[in-house]
């Protein structure tokens, strides 16, 4: 069987968040058609993708967390990266994992297909011994840098934003020449990043598990969920000014409405939020199916954004109409007013959660609407044939 080494800075897992989530389901498809020999740091706890591999190689370095820095630490790190460092921010934050994963990988000898997944973990390509090496870009850090620099307060923190966008520029540049297959999750990506040239690029998009989140009955009680990994800028800044700007106008329309926020690892700022009223903050919940099936709505109001949400898709498949941002809901295949409501303004946003709170055919049609969109297009077992297709080959092609 063709011997593909799969590389990642964050271990796969069904039971995850975002990437997590897509690379256990990506494995899924490919292990079944080839030997995978999964490189990982931490532990693997997902038995099922355990189950499925050739091999595991667990890697004593702690994953990456951003959010959990101090703001001295965060701002000297900045400012050191902004002046003297060669890469982006979140290359530079895995350089430590980049050595250790690499070292690793290099044991397993020579491989068909080296999968490296996050454009953070480019620089090992260089020395992976594979025939075919496919990076993964699960989301465009020029592009999360420039909306980061399009919100920042601070006249410093647009400085630094707009340098990291150029030095990822070049980065993404120099990482589409090192590998022989670039992977991109949305059109919008594989635009931004085919400007560079090089490598050719593939549209792999995210899916959802549409047995894991069953469509149930809307529920009438004015509830409210937003989920994500409550420790990345991306999902701090929504969460937060969502209580801060949106969530007062929709008290004032429907003054009983409560707000579930869920997800990994909060940082402090999101677990501040639960002392606002009507607000709820569950970290690191077993599922947070249940969490979506209570809800009457669903958020999405993201302002920085690359790839796609699985939060969008999982709430479409629980049978939740989705309130979004256009960059919330970016990269998916969706027709505004029938599968989700789309506003970018504090008002805009706030009137449209309303609508769906208190017209029960508009929030029980844009439900309906989502969930068959999903079922047509977001389907992890379709999606994780033709990413297996990618990797190998059609199967009549393959001896």
């Amino acid at each position: 069987m063709t011997r593909v080494a799969w590389i990642t800075p964050f271990a796969p897992d069904h039971d995850g968040a975002g990437a997590h989530i897509r690379q256990a389901h990506l494995i899924d498809a490919l292990a079944g058609r080839a030997e995978v020999h999964l490189v990982v740091p931490g532990r693997l706890v997902d038995d099922r993708v355990r189950r499925g591999v050739a091999s595991v190689r667990e890697v004593a370095v702690p994953e990456p967390d951003p959010g959990r820095h101090g703001r001295a630490v965060r701002r000297l790190r900045d400012l050191r990266i902004a002046t003297v460092g060669r890469q982006p921010r979140q290359v530079d934050a895995f350089r430590q994992v980049q050595r250790r994963l690499a070292a690793v990988a290099a044991d397993l000898g020579h491989v068909d297909v080296a999968v490296v997944e996050f454009a953070s973990l480019a620089p090992i390509l260089p020395a992976l011994r594979a025939r075919r090496k496919v990076l993964t870009f699960h989301y465009v850090d020029s592009t999360m840098s420039a909306h980061e620099a399009g919100i920042a307060p601070g006249a410093r923190q647009r400085w630094l934003f707009a340098v990291d966008v150029r030095k990822a520029r070049r980065f993404e540049r120099w990482a589409l020449g090192a590998c022989d297959q670039a992977v991109a999750v949305s059109a919008e990506d594989a635009t931004d990043l085919g400007v560079h040239g090089a490598s050719p690029i593939a549209v792999i998009p995210n899916g959802v598990d549409v047995e894991r989140f069953p469509a149930t009955p809307l529920p009438h009680e004015p509830r409210l969920v937003f989920t994500g990994a409550l420790y990345t800028p991306a999902n701090v800044d929504g969460a937060v000014r969502f209580c801060a700007e949106v969530l007062p106008l929709v008290r004032e329309a429907v003054p009983g409405v409560e707000l579930a926020i869920v997800g990994a690892r909060p940082v402090p700022k999101v677990l501040d939020l639960a002392r606002l009223p009507g607000v709820s903050v569950h970290p690191d919940v077993a599922s947070v199916v249940p969490h979506v099936q209570a809800a009457r709505v669903a958020l999405v109001p993201l302002r920085i954004g690359s790839g796609s949400r699985l939060k969008a898709l999982e709430a479409m498949a629980a049978g939740r109409p989705v309130v979004g941002t256009t960059i919330g809901l970016g990269g998916l295949e969706y027709v505004a007013g029938t599968h989700a409501l789309v506003a970018d303004d504090p008002a805009g946003i706030a009137a449209a959660t309303v609508r769906l709170l208190e017209d029960d055919a508009l929030a029980a049609a844009l439900a309906s609407a989502g969930r068959s969109l999903v079922e047509e297009r977001y389907r992890w077992d379709r999606i994780g044939e033709r990413f297996a297709d990618l990797v190998l080959g059609p199967p009549a092609d393959r001896s």
